[in-house]
């Protein structure tokens, strides 16, 4: 086990504390764009054109991410470190 020092244990939870804050921010534009559409109208003149849509998956994308990274981080601060790792050894290498 690998020891933490105080500047690392001190760092480590303020960036824990920092990407909670954007966790709560992205919680929140995710239950935003699950109940509204996003709408956008471009007239020409000659025509005009309405583009909807919704950006769950991108969101969805970093929430996972950000929860993960923060997983990590409470690892790191409890001295688990890593805690699977698959190594494979690329064709004819030897």
């Amino acid at each position: 086990m690998a020891c933490i020092t105080s500047s690392t244990r001190t760092r480590i939870s303020a960036s824990i504390a920092a990407k909670e804050a954007v966790l709560v921010s992205l919680y929140a534009a995710y239950s935003a764009a699950a109940t509204e559409i996003e709408e956008y109208r471009f007239d020409s003149g000659e025509g005009n054109q309405r583009v909807t849509y919704r950006n769950l998956n991108e969101i969805k994308t970093n929430i996972d991410a950000l929860e993960s990274e923060i997983d990590s981080l409470y690892r790191r601060l409890a001295g688990k470190g890593v805690i699977n790792m698959n190594l494979r050894r690329k064709h004819g290498a030897y």
